[in-house]
């Protein structure tokens, strides 16, 4: 923060000062701070996308984001199955430079069950991912292109 105004009053006499009494020498200051104008603006991350490979289909993937912190990310995801959508909501983790993983579960469309899934990028910007079905015995791989 830079600091934009500091008002120092000096006391010279037991007398009262703003409602209070104050001791004679004592110095008493207020600061105003505003942010700084030369601050970092921070990159708000704001969806992903990918490919996922589901029994022998193979089908692409994006998701919606919006930042809760410390790199996780609430995420509505759609995808398809045989042209039919299928919509998931959960949650994406990840540090923008080595590993991602994330959870989803049915929220419309023909999709069922929840998942969770983890990876990690390769030099290339891109995730190879490894996917299972939390409850079930389904599982596939998928990619995950380095969130923008």
């Amino acid at each position: 923060m830079k600091l934009r105004k500091t008002v120092v009053v000096r006391c010279v006499s037991a007398f009262v000062l703003c409602g209070g009494c104050l001791a004679s020498g004592l110095a008493v200051s207020t600061a105003f701070a505003e942010p700084a104008k030369d601050a970092v603006k921070s990159t708000v991350i704001t969806s992903i996308k990918g490919t996922c490979t589901f029994g022998d289909k193979k089908s692409t993937w994006a998701a919606e984001l919006k930042p809760k912190g410390d790199g996780t990310y609430e995420a509505v995801y759609v995808s398809s199955w045989g042209d039919k959508p299928l919509s998931y909501v959960g949650t994406i983790k990840t540090d923008l430079k080595n590993e991602i993983s994330g959870d989803g579960k049915a929220s419309g469309g023909r999709a069922n069950g929840s998942f969770e899934f983890s990876g990690t990028y390769g030099t290339n910007g891109i995730a190879q991912c490894s996917y299972k079905e939390i409850g079930g015995r389904r599982s596939g791989s998928m990619t995950a292109e380095m969130p923008k």
